[in-house]
């Protein structure tokens, strides 16, 4: 039986071994085949599960305000995800490929309009010490690496990465004010539509976004206390912090790049 046909064969067995936090040297060992196969395996079923819920997460405009993310994101799968990929980057550097296509046609929607967006805004604590205690190319990695754990945890989120601002990421979650559908006018036709009424529609539009806003933060705290210092403690590195901060409000979306600017800053120029 040659090498491919073994690691067919095997495939499932490599799998449940790792799912179940069995490291990847470990199960080389215990099958006897390479550990080159055995990353091989891993790195597919991971690019496999992202496909997958980066699918799922295909109608940008809809699901996010559909239900609970936090339902359908493995977040134990994605700890070990992030784990696999602290490790390679430290190993032999990060691999830092996240596309911004997605956020380009959401703002190309929205441009020249006012929306009303939740924005989450992600950074570590204490880079400066970092920065003063690591190499530049290690703390360079650490940066990149979370960078990129935290813009998958958006994604999955249903959110979108806006920019990246030296150690932190800025991202937004859209909501269903200030999209036309006729939904306004339909309700406005029936008899019993309120100022009261529409301040709870308002109000049904933010509350998805919101949730799945803290569940993505909250997700974002896990993946580096779970997923991204364990392996930095294994290097002999210090534990990174994270910091959080979410709001809402009407912003102002204004091609340059692309920015958004909420009506304060607006006033301001």
């Amino acid at each position: 039986m040659d090498s491919n046909s073994l690691l067919k064969d095997q495939r499932q067995t490599i799998l449940n071994l790792y799912n179940s936090g069995i490291e990847p040297d470990v199960i080389s060992y215990q099958l006897d085949i390479s550990q080159e196969e055995v990353n091989k395996v891993i790195e597919e079923d991971v690019k496999n599960k992202e496909l997958e819920v980066k699918q799922m997460l295909n109608s940008p405009l809809s699901i996010g305000r559909s239900f609970y993310l936090d339902a359908v994101v493995n977040i134990d799968l994605a700890i070990r995800n992030a784990q696999t990929r602290m490790w390679k980057a430290l190993k032999s550097g990060p691999e830092f490929n996240i596309s911004t296509e997605e956020t380009d046609k959401i703002l190309n929607q929205f441009s020249k309009s006012e929306i009303t967006f939740v924005i989450l805004h992600v950074d570590l604590v204490s880079s400066t010490q970092l920065s003063m205690t690591l190499p530049l190319d290690r703390l360079t990695t650490i940066i990149q690496t979370f960078s990129q754990e935290m813009s998958l945890m958006i994604e999955m989120y249903g959110g979108y990465v806006l920019k990246y601002i030296g150690d932190a990421v800025l991202a937004f979650f859209v909501t269903d004010l200030g999209k036309s559908d006729g939904n306004d006018d339909d309700r406005k036709d029936d008899g019993n539509y309120t100022h009261q009424n529409q301040q709870q529609y308002k109000h049904s539009d933010y509350y998805l976004p919101c949730i799945n806003a803290i569940n993505c933060a909250r997700s974002m705290i896990k993946i580096v206390k779970e997923g991204i210092n364990p392996i930095l403690n294994q290097s002999d590195y210090p534990d990174i912090g994270v910091h959080v901060g979410i709001d809402i409000g009407e912003v102002a979306i204004i091609q340059y790049g692309w920015d958004v600017l909420n009506r304060q800053q607006l006033r301001e120029l």
